[in-house]
């Protein structure tokens, strides 16, 4: 049994690492190889500079890949980075297919839409709730007797009776309501959390003024993969008239 148990673990622990995939990022011939946290990070260095990181070294396959991208403008005017100027594309067959960008909103509107199934599926615990606490009011008593008449001789049998409780189904209500109120309250403050830190981490359309730094994270949709082949995809960044390209890569962790 025991042998048993730890061949399970083990499987466990090897399906997690297989469904798991480390990103990693190739300089190109004008880009600096660097790590910041403990994660490996590239800059490229044209008038600005421009810095690519992933947000974490290994993300679950099929997931979507999350990076901070930050920019300096080392001009004499403002430049403004814009959403839209920071794309993502990869080959397959030949060709060149896009990789989806989420935008601020587009993320802001998803959370938005997940909040809305999450009340749904809170309201629907609660009708059944109540439901469950109605009916708690019914109380079903049954038992058995026997007795005994001279000249008669013993008679045997069961009863049972349904009486309705009204205290009991008022506490059975105030429960239910209670966890209720309790799952909504836990559902908007989870919604409020996942919204304000889409408001502090994901990049948006924003001035950057000379000698400033300016920066957010960006999420891709997963990039496509063929069998086990590695995944090969490149992150565009214009930035005042300036192309910065990134080489990404996924490969099994």
């Amino acid at each position: 049994m025991r042998e048993k148990l730890l061949l399970a673990l083990l499987c466990c622990v090897l399906a997690g690492c297989a469904s798991s995939e480390q990103i990693l990022l190739t300089a190109a011939p004008d880009q600096q190889a660097i790590v910041r946290d403990g994660i490996p990070a590239l800059i490229s260095h044209k008038k600005h500079l421009v810095m690519l990181r992933p947000n974490n070294r290994l993300v679950k396959s099929g997931a979507r890949p999350a990076f901070t991208l930050v920019v300096r403008n080392q001009g004499q005017s403002p430049e403004t980075l814009f959403e839209a100027s920071i794309s993502a594309s990869q080959t397959l067959a030949g060709k060149s297919a896009a990789v989806r960008v989420y935008r601020y909103d587009e993320l802001v509107q998803e959370e938005q839409t997940r909040q809305a199934m999450a009340a749904v599926g809170a309201a629907l615990a609660g009708a059944g709730r109540a439901m469950s606490a109605a009916n708690a009011g019914y109380v079903n008593t049954t038992g058995s007797f026997n007795a005994y008449r001279p000249g008669y001789g013993t008679a045997y049998g069961t009863y049972s009776s349904t009486t309705y409780d009204p205290l009991r189904a008022q506490i059975a209500q105030q429960a239910a309501n209670a966890e209720t109120t309790a799952d909504f309250a836990a559902l908007r403050a989870q919604g409020e959390s996942n919204l304000m830190s889409l408001q502090q981490t994901i990049l948006k359309d924003n001035t950057v003024m000379p000698g400033e730094w300016y920066g957010g994270s960006i999420v891709l949709d997963a990039p496509e993969k063929t069998g086990n082949e590695m995944i090969a995809y490149s992150i565009v960044v214009i930035f005042a008239g300036e192309e910065h390209v990134f080489s990404i890569s996924h490969v099994k962790g």
